[in-house]
């Protein structure tokens, strides 16, 4: 991360005492933890994102992501599935799910540790099931503003602690899991994704579901009557090929973008202390923007090999 004045915290967290966090009271950069846990991510003093990681049922995520007017796209527990939390981060590990909270036996990440910088967080987790801690997680979150568009950068480490599978063991499940966000309400309807092989096509899954193999996948719809595109990038040096999960272009359902590394099909084996990481980009741009606008940002993410 950039060399910023940090507001540093450390979080020992029981699975039931979240609240238990402490706070650094140095607030210069005007980034703390919040009285509600949640940090806002900004640049250059505008707010693009926030993220929340202590009064969670399940898992940290982002809840807040804003279009270069200030506009949040995102929608948190929705009465339909009150697991979807605006962006999120998981997978299946072993034969615990991280994707639902159905029941107690759903797995739940902790937050160990937290720092923030006024455009950037990292943060540790532990993958816990119900009774012991299957993989430990490096998270980096950054944001920042393009041309005529904001981002959000995202990289997860997730490191097994003993030996494990990344993957559904059902190939039925889990086709959708990875790095997924939900839209607000007034973006389901109307919708148009679009990606830069040219079609929308790919595997049909159920409904109006798609499984595309591509670069970026991008979503157009109207936010409370203007347009808006979201796009979430790959990044080359990602151990497996972007697929993209796209619902509700046929408008019969919410509309839906995830980001999966196709472990439903393909599972993962790690090995006591092996990792495994991935980085995405998620780009927003205010009205409809062409393929080739598209491209271009992602063509910027792509080429830059580190990570703030």
């Amino acid at each position: 991360m950039q060399t910023l004045r940090l507001c540093y915290i450390a979080v020992t967290l029981m699975c039931a005492a979240f609240a238990s966090a402490s706070e650094n009271t140095n607030n210069a950069e005007q980034v703390s933890a919040q009285p509600s846990a949640t940090i806002v991510l900004k640049k250059e003093g505008t707010p693009l994102a926030q993220y929340r990681y202590i009064d969670v049922p399940f898992k940290p995520y982002v809840d807040e992501l804003r279009t270069p007017t200030g506009r949040n796209i995102l929608r948190d527990a929705p009465w339909d599935h009150l697991h979807h939390h605006g962006l999120m981060f998981a997978l299946q590990v072993g034969h615990c799910h991280f994707w639902p909270e159905w029941d107690n036996n759903c797995g739940r990440q902790i937050t160990t540790q937290i720092r923030a910088e006024a455009d950037a967080l990292e943060t540790k987790l532990d993958w816990n099931d119900p009774q012991r801690t299957l993989a430990t997680e490096v998270r980096k979150i950054n944001v920042g503003q393009g041309d005529n568009f904001t981002f959000l950068d995202w990289q997860s480490t997730l490191t097994a602690v003993s030996d494990t599978m990344l993957g559904a063991d059902n190939p039925g499940v889990g086709y959708y899991y990875g790095l997924g966000m939900r839209f607000d309400e007034t973006m389901d309807k109307e919708g148009r994704f679009f990606n830069d092989t040219g079609k929308h096509d790919g595997e049909n899954t159920r409904g109006d579901e798609r499984l595309k193999h591509c670069r970026w996948m991008a979503y157009t719809a109207k936010l409370g009557g203007q347009p808006v595109t979201v796009a979430v990038f790959d990044h080359p040096s990602n151990p497996v090929p972007m697929l993209a999960f796209t619902m509700g272009e046929s408008g019969t359902s919410f509309a839906y973008l995830s980001a999966t590394t196709n472990q439903h099909r393909k599972p993962v084996e790690l090995k006591a202390g092996q990792s495994f990481s991935v980085k995405y980009r998620v780009a927003l741009w205010e009205g409809e923007v062409s393929p080739e606008t598209v491209e271009k940002a992602y063509a910027d993410f792509a080429a830059a090999a580190g990570f703030h």
